[in-house]
């Protein structure tokens, strides 16, 4: 596995194979028009909505469009509007604006508005809203950028790399260790992601059709990383993480 994930190391699974492409093309029409040489981070997507992808951009009250309503898509008049309420949380803002932005990009002939609120989430199973949710995690998160990124983290703590990854996949208590202490601080912190975000983009990136992320760490890694749990007992040996009972992290 380590000489092809020297290579590719993640890729998205089929299903989101198709919005990860959208997310893909548009963020390099921004790039190329911008004459960039690399993407910033964070991806600077309120700024790109309005240049250089040319939809108009506010943000408003949005309650007269209903409780909890958090952005709109208005694909007639090309224009994005999300709710001042989002300001207070970065993670959320730039979510709502990437999301609404995948509505304009994959869903202008489905209808003429599209409005998201509290309850959509991340969790939704409206077809639509799934795949604006994805679209925003790819947008955000760029495949090549996230690689990069984790690898720096590998080598910034002295990780092994490839011990590192294979953990990753696993549902050990090394594995969320390595998840909650070191992965996502660096990710959330470096894409500007909440950690929901960071969460909902590893779930649906794999390895040679693995998860990267296990499901069955998702509840626990939600959890305030101060929480009394096995990870206390983990330490890093040679570039590996460890359980050793009793014995403090490095």
């Amino acid at each position: 596995m380590y000489a092809r994930f020297e290579q590719t190391l993640l890729e998205p699974n089929e299903e989101v194979r198709t919005v990860e492409r959208a997310a893909v093309q548009c963020l390099y029409q921004c790039r190329t028009q911008l004459g960039l040489e690399d993407y910033p981070l964070p991806i600077p997507v309120d700024q790109w909505i309005e240049h250089p992808l040319g939809y108009g951009f506010a943000i408003e009250d949005l309650s007269p469009l209903g409780e909890g309503v958090l952005g709109a898509a208005f694909v007639r008049e090309e224009e994005i509007v999300v709710s001042d309420k989002t300001l207070a949380h970065e993670g959320r803002f730039r979510f709502t604006c990437a999301h609404e932005l995948g509505h304009m990009i994959l869903h202008a002939d489905v209808a003429e508005k599209f409005t998201e609120t509290d309850a959509t989430g991340l969790a939704s199973h409206d077809r639509y809203e799934r795949q604006a949710n994805r679209f925003a995690a790819a947008f955000l998160m760029p495949l090549p950028l996230v690689v990069r990124e984790m690898l720096a983290v590998c080598d910034h703590y002295k990780l092994d790399r490839q011990e590192t990854f294979t953990q990753l996949l696993l549902s050990k208590a090394e594995s969320v260790w390595l998840w909650k202490k070191r992965f996502l601080p660096a990710m959330t912190y470096r894409f500007g992601v909440s950690l929901s975000t960071a969460l909902f983009r590893f779930l649906e990136l794999s390895i040679d059709g693995k998860p990267i992320l296990n499901a069955s760490l998702h509840d626990q890694l939600l959890r305030p990383a101060g929480d009394k749990s096995l990870i206390n007992d983990v330490r890093v040996e040679q570039g590996v993480p460890r359980l050793i009972r009793g014995r403090p992290i490095r």
